[in-house]
């Protein structure tokens, strides 16, 4: 079943950090993230809003596993949200 995430966060820059990352640099990127069909990205009031589709569950907890987790701490602290979501497929008798 493919699963939807929807990633909000603050736009942060490379030099604003330890770790020299962007908000982007966050992000799924198609062909590179394993089980990731479409991303669409867009900035809001200087908020990133990413929408991401995955071919599963597992896909998308394998991108946004503890790692991922503990830099979107350092970056965003308390001001990122992260919704998974099992996306409900029509079926076709």
């Amino acid at each position: 079943m493919r699963h939807l995430a929807i990633l909000e966060c603050p736009v942060i820059f490379s030099g604003e950090n330890d770790f020299g990352m962007t908000s982007m640099d966050m992000c799924p990127s198609v062909a590179i993230a394993r089980g990731l069909i479409s991303r669409h990205v867009k900035v809001v009031e200087s908020r990133l809003i990413v929408v991401c589709i995955w071919e599963n569950e597992a896909c998308a907890r394998l991108f946004f596993d503890a790692a991922w987790t503990e830099k979107a701490q350092v970056l965003w602290d308390d001001r990122y949200q992260l919704r998974l979501e099992a996306i409900e497929e029509a079926r076709v008798a």
